[in-house]
């Protein structure tokens, strides 16, 4: 991902008309688009690591295999696996707090800064993102290929692993199987029962063809938020603006 795109004016008036809001959305545009280039760019790194291991394996015996699975790849798969959703809600937190800057340049003294428009940072999620973003052009674009990430497609060729590491317990990547235990309803909707058996690894080279198809999506949704925040510096800074 690119770096260096967004060119603010070095200085603001703070007695400015809009003057508190130009130098929040700077210093906010300016973060947003440093963290999330290098978060894509970093889970771009995993997968191309993980891609070099699936290539090291092949050929091992069980024992080395699991050695190396140990020693240098469960953890990098988890991050890397977990990394889609957290990305996305990323953008939806850096989406949020920028359109509600840039919302003030279009409503003015209408516009109340409390936690109802935009609600604390740890209660930012899309359905704020949304409304907040709803006025610029640009967000029609941005949420669609935001609804493209970590998405049905994904959690079902990772065996939903997001909520199984977060709520249960963590799969298993190339070797190994776990939760030998579940409780399930009945297939004729009667009591509920036990199945026993567990749940089998994911291949290593799935991993790394659904992280490569994640990145390509992440880096669409970074292409989108750039005009997203180009629309709304034009606005609020107008010709000042790189």
């Amino acid at each position: 991902m690119p770096y260096g795109w967004f060119e603010p004016p070095k200085t603001v008036q703070i007695d400015a008309e809009f003057g508190l809001q130009q130098m929040v959305y700077r210093d906010l545009a300016d973060d947003a688009a440093r963290d999330l280039a290098n978060g894509i760019n970093h889970l771009t790194g995993f997968t191309m690591r993980l891609e070099a291991w699936s290539k090291v394996i092949q050929g091992l015996d069980v024992h080395d295999r699991n050695l190396l699975l140990h020693e240098f790849v469960q953890d990098l798969a988890a991050a890397a696996l977990l990394s889609p959703y957290t990305l996305k809600a990323r953008f939806y937190f850096a989406v949020a707090h920028l359109s509600h800057q840039a919302n003030c340049t279009r409503r003015g003294e209408e516009l109340s800064d409390d936690f109802v428009t935009l609600p604390e940072d740890w209660r930012i999620n899309e359905e704020a993102a949304a409304r907040l973003a709803k006025p610029w052009r640009s967000w029609k674009r941005l949420i669609k290929a935001l609804n493209t990430v970590d998405m049905g497609d994904y959690k079902t060729a990772t065996d939903d692993f997001r909520s199984k590491h977060t709520h249960r317990f963590t799969p298993r990547v190339e070797l190994g199987i776990t939760q030998m235990v579940k409780r399930l309803p009945s297939k004729d909707g009667g009591k509920l029962c036990y199945g026993v058996g567990g749940s089998e690894s994911i291949r290593l080279e799935t991993v790394v063809r659904e992280l490569k198809v994640q990145c390509v999506r992440l880096s669409e949704c970074y292409g989108e938020f750039q005009k997203l925040v180009n629309e709304q510096s034009t606005a609020l800074f107008g010709d000042a603006v790189g």
